[in-house]
């Protein structure tokens, strides 16, 4: 298996990026890099791209069965959670453009006030200029008595004309500054009114989709199925889940790892959960009415729209709805080792994105078939179930 791995976009790894960029920086840098180290930081991004295009194939090609109903849930709830996403990055978008309006204003107000004091300047400057008047310039001009004093006066008006002549300038370039500050308070404004009705418009589609989810549900939820039927239903969408790792395991084979990073076998019994909350069902519990189902992870209670976060340094290698888990991430930390999280309202990072420990990576929803939000969480190493009690710090 890969050593990390991708979301669903294309991105240029970091670590790659930060190889390219060093390429660019200081000349004297520059010279300490040997043709050999840039050779294999260029074979080393190459590789890394190659093996994120090579996954993305995998899972474009990546076929799970659903019923009907199902693949219409699919359709809604990762609707749902491109509507949340794009309508939290509108919402973000409005507070920085109000905030910026605000500064705008206040910046405004400090110009006119420095416009005033520079009007009352000039002012006081043209009434001294005229009590002193042309005609003792001409008199001291003329006056040959004594060079040292015209000399001194001659100054004086020099300083007295700069002077008023650089307030001028300054009264000018204050006026521009205020009408570029109300042009832009102009443009903000218009900006901040598209972004509110671009989210009136998502959130007319994000009830539509969530009745529409409503109703499916309730479909899928009212039909009579035996315990056997179920018991074949929950198998199955394991299955898909175990399909879908050891497909990961066979297209990933090395994408290196960032330098720096701490092996994540080295993290055990120091990682922190995903998300905070009540703990609903632990590692090896009975799974739903039957005692033939156990829990492979932990189900975590938390409020619809938390942040989840990454427990480790990881890459997306799956950024998707998937049945029984609903919209899934999951990130490979090298070695063989995954976590798993399940059941999102919302994917924040798309396959190939390396993420840093603590970075959310989605938002707690209840997809795939839930009542109430919550987390699925998991740990496997080579595809196999690992307790993630065993690894994460369940308090504090």
């Amino acid at each position: 298996m890969g050593m990390f791995r991708t979301s669903r976009t294309a991105s240029l790894p970091w670590y790659a990026g930060a190889a390219l960029a060093g390429l660019l920086c200081a000349a004297p840098l520059a010279a300490q890099e040997s043709p050999a180290d840039s050779r294999e930081a260029r074979a080393e991004l190459d590789q890394t791209k190659a093996e994120i295009a090579r996954l993305k194939d995998m899972l474009k090609n990546f076929k799970h069965e659903m019923s009907g109903l199902e693949s219409e849930l699919k359709q809604s709830e990762s609707e749902i959670g491109r509507l949340r996403r794009e309508s939290e990055e509108i919402e973000e978008k409005i507070r920085e453009g109000g905030t910026r309006v605000r500064n705008l204003r206040e910046q405004a107000a400090a110009l006119q006030v420095a416009l005033t004091e520079q009007q009352d300047q000039i002012a006081r400057q043209a009434r001294a200029a005229y009590m002193a008047g042309q005609q003792d310039y001409l008199k001291l001009m003329l006056n040959q008595d004594d060079p040292a004093r015209m000399a001194r006066m001659m100054r004086y008006y020099q300083y007295l004309t700069s002077a008023r002549m650089d307030e001028v300038t300054r009264y000018t370039d204050t006026l521009e500054q205020i009408r570029q500050a109300s042009a832009e308070i102009v443009e903000q404004q218009a900006l901040l009114e598209q972004g509110r009705e671009q989210l009136a418009v998502n959130t007319r589609e994000l009830q539509a989709q969530q009745t529409e989810r409503t109703a499916l549900l309730a479909s899928l939820q009212g039909r009579s199925r035996s315990q056997g039927e179920k018991l074949a239903s929950a198998q199955a969408e394991r299955a898909g889940l175990e399909k879908l790792i050891k497909s990961i395991d066979e297209a990933i084979t090395s994408i290196p790892t960032p330098a720096g990073s701490l092996p994540f076998a080295k993290a055990k019994g120091k990682l922190p959960l995903p998300v905070k909350g009540p703990i609903q069902a632990r590692y090896g519990s009975q799974r739903g009415g039957d005692s033939r189902l156990k829990w492979d992870g932990l189900l975590i209670g938390a409020s619809q729209g938390s942040p989840v976060h990454a427990i480790h340094g990881g890459r997306v290698v799956f950024a998707d709805w998937l049945r029984g888990s609903g919209l899934l991430v999951i990130l490979d930390h090298g070695s063989g080792y995954l976590s798993l999280y399940g059941h999102n309202q919302s994917v924040l990072k798309e396959v190939g994105t390396w993420v840093q420990p603590g970075e959310a990576v989605s938002t707690v929803g209840a997809s795939g078939g839930l009542n109430s939000p919550a987390l699925y969480f998991a740990i496997r190493h080579q595809g196999r179930a690992l307790d993630p009690a065993a690894w994460c710090m369940l308090s504090g």
